[in-house]
């Protein structure tokens, strides 16, 4: 089976994907990526900075990068184009080509290449309906994701609100191949003495305590995450040892440190700074409870990456994670509450730490789904789709 990705840029949580699909027997892979943004340090709007990732993202698979340096942050569905796309395939000649979203331009050349060449599509995407969205944008969903969608053979699922996204625009469940969002989760999994290290040495170096309940935030600080909702939180919560640390930065970084100064938090909550790829691991294990407070979040990897360490979830009733299937799961390893409510979300970490079993309770169920997550269920399920196509041999 020759297969094709086309996707924007090397992503850290896809890249294993490809690197282990093509170490696989029968199996040839080539990723077109449009730009090497993540590769060669570039800007990025979300994190305020420029970066590279210092983990491999191109390692153990053929690829090509379209547009090299071009700059990620101006990308609009006319800009994130070449025209060229189809000579490139013609040249590699998939079976099937993975899509990775709809918004640019050059997805809809490879999905045209397929239909003409019949070669075999399969969709990869997060999307949920759980967020507000404009009359405009909802118009123009409902016409053209329909007819879009139609022309995908089989669609990589994420979750429960992911499915419901795709059944509202008219996809049959004959299409759905439940998947992952998925993480490398033995880069997560850590031995108890690496664990009790990371936990002391991080815990050490930001200033907290180690008998403190620790809430994390990892991701970018952007108004739609809303983390000023959990520095808010801390002025209601009971108990006055818990800490926040906010793994990541963003444009709303200045603005949350004067806010956490300002209430008198300052000691008790942490910005570390932007940690890359590498050092993850390391800060998550200082953590206790994993908190997403966002007002839309498609599948956030922060709930994800926080599973094999065992820790229970806080979420916004807005997060698309959230489900009786997927990564969040209400009343077994997560507490829901409304997003912008604060003093429910205070509620919700008042309950969890000050509830040793219920924290142990809902940090084994985590702990039973991060395979479920896993690199490798993407990968099986991407070899499953190739037997049903008739692209494989079962074996």
């Amino acid at each position: 089976m020759k297969f094709a990705a086309i996707i924007t840029h090397p992503i850290q949580h896809f890249s294993p994907i490809f690197r282990s699909l093509a170490a696989k027997e029968g199996v040839e892979v080539k990723a077109f990526y449009f730009c090497d943004h993540g590769v060669k340090e570039s800007y990025d709007a979300g994190f305020g900075r420029s970066f590279a990732w210092d983990v491999p993202l191109t390692d153990g698979h053929d690829h090509v990068f379209l547009k090299p340096g071009f700059a990620l942050a101006e990308a609009s569905f006319l800009s994130v184009d070449y025209p060229d796309l189809a000579s490139e395939l013609d040249k590699f000649q998939p079976d099937v080509l993975w899509i990775h979203g709809y918004a640019y331009r050059f997805c809809w050349r490879a999905v045209a290449w397929a239909r003409r060449n019949g070669s075999k599509t399969v969709y990869f995407g997060d999307s949920e309906l759980l967020h507000h969205r404009s009359l405009k944008a909802r118009a123009l969903k409902r016409l053209i994701l329909p007819w879009f969608f139609s022309r995908i053979d089989a669609f990589l699922t994420a979750g429960d609100n992911n499915e419901d996204y795709y059944r509202f625009y008219g996809v049959s469940e004959k299409k759905f191949y439940r998947s992952a969002c998925p993480i490398d989760v033995g880069r997560f999994t850590l031995d108890a003495g690496t664990l009790g290290e990371f936990r002391q040495s991080v815990r050490a170096e930001l200033g907290i305590p180690m008998n403190a309940q620790v809430v994390l935030f990892s991701g970018k600080l952007q108004d739609y995450k809303r983390p000023q909702d959990l520095v808010q939180s801390l002025t209601q919560v009971a108990s006055p040892d818990i800490h926040v640390i906010f793994i990541g930065v963003g444009p709303l970084l200045d603005d949350l440190q004067q806010q956490a100064k300002s209430l008198g938090l300052a000691s008790r909550i942490h910005f570390p700074g932007f940690i890359n790829q590498a050092d993850i691991p390391k800060f998550l294990a200082a953590g206790d409870i994993t908190a997403v407070t966002s007002s839309q979040d498609a599948h956030p990897l922060a709930v994800s990456e926080s599973l094999p360490y065992g820790m229970p979830i806080i979420a916004s009733d807005r997060v698309g994670c959230v489900g009786p299937t997927d990564t969040a799961r209400p009343g077994e390893n997560t507490l829901v509450y409304p997003c912008g409510d604060v003093t429910a979300l205070a509620s919700a970490i008042d309950k969890l730490a000050g509830d040793p079993e219920l924290r142990q309770r809902f940090g084994t169920k985590s702990q039973e789904i991060a395979p479920t997550q896993d690199v490798s269920v993407t990968v099986d399920t991407v070899l499953r789709i190739g037997r049903d196509f008739g692209l494989m041999a079962n074996q």
